[in-house]
């Protein structure tokens, strides 16, 4: 990217863009953010099961040099019929490992701003939504379902939640500190709030961008933890505003299941002080830590490469 482009037109370059993959498993129409999509699998003809492990969860295949877990959505989601025609597989990568979700057919690529987003929590209130997390309408007349995968991915793997994770013994203390904590997964903003109390600190959350904003010009905190992908307005804008404001000095650690260099060169560029793939809870803990305490973290030496370097970040491929 040029170092003369200025943050703004970084943005405008599409960084509050949702690019939504539309697919369709037993009728209904689901969605995923292309970002989190490495590729689409047609036809997969094989893969070696796997006991003990989730029903939903069929198996693995090898794909190039890596093993991916699949996943019958139908039947995790519980919507699974006789006639349902699994015909591809979407790889995607949630917390630096890819998983294959078994789907009926790929319909459509459709282009959105994170303000057209409509949280679900709006739509259902005290219905059950546990695994929609939004929704989007390309026609007046259609709606597709946006799945939080990364509790779909919690659920099915117990040990990604944060109780059995193992611990590297980090001993932080944020007593007496305000910390903003905008995420829209209310699992993984559950996971985050409570190691947070636990250690001392006073937590304010918010479910997308805009009410993130909203907090923060209303109050003053030490700390601001922020995803990427959020509805209303993205974690990068947060950003991005932040620092443009008043209190622009204020300490943000961007935290996303998004963890190639790519997402780390715009959160570097944006001059967030760290980026952090969900969950490395110990990493996020320590470096909290380290800001809190008015200390600076060690620089990501290849984001900063990558974001002076390159003119335009490629972000995913779909095959």
């Amino acid at each position: 990217m040029s170092a003369k482009m200025d943050a703004e037109s970084y943005l405008r370059s599409g960084s509050n863009e949702l690019r939504v993959l539309e697919y369709r498993t037993t009728g209904m129409s689901f969605g995923i953010n292309i970002l989190k999509v490495s590729k689409i699998v047609s036809d997969l003809n094989h893969f070696t099961d796997v006991p003990g492990t989730h029903t939903a969860v069929k198996g693995v295949f090898r794909d190039m040099n890596r093993l991916v877990p699949v996943v019958d959505l139908a039947e995790f989601l519980g919507v699974a019929g006789e006639k349902t025609k699994r015909q591809k597989v979407i790889v995607t990568e949630f917390f630096g490992t890819q998983t294959g979700f078994w789907v009926e057919q790929i319909d459509w690529i459709h282009h959105f701003r994170w303000e057209d987003v409509i949280d679900a929590e709006s739509v259902f209130q005290g219905i059950d939504h546990r695994y929609v997390i939004g929704i989007v309408k390309p026609t007046e007349e259609r709606m597709v379902l946006l799945l939080d995968y990364e509790t779909i991915l919690m659920d099915l793997c117990p040990h990604l939640q944060r109780d059995d994770l193992e611990r590297g013994g980090v001993d932080v203390d944020f007593t007496g500190k305000k910390i903003l904590v905008a995420e829209d997964s209310p699992a993984v903003r559950a996971m985050l709030v409570n190691e947070l109390t636990e250690n001392g600190g006073e937590v304010v959350q918010a479910g997308d961008g805009q009410v993130a904003w909203d907090q923060f010009q209303k109050q003053e905190f030490h700390l601001v933890i922020c995803d990427v992908e959020m509805p209303q307005m993205d974690g990068l804008n947060v950003v991005l505003r932040i620092r443009q404001s008043e209190r622009s000095d204020t300490p943000v650690i961007v935290y996303s299941s998004i963890g190639d260099i790519g997402m780390k060169a715009r959160a570097n560029f944006l001059k967030a002080d760290a980026h952090i793939t969900k969950l490395n809870m110990d990493k996020l803990l320590s470096s909290a830590d380290t800001l809190l305490r008015g200390e600076k973290l060690e620089a990501d030496t290849e984001a900063i490469a990558e974001s002076e370097e390159t003119e335009e970040v490629q972000l995913v491929s779909v095959e």
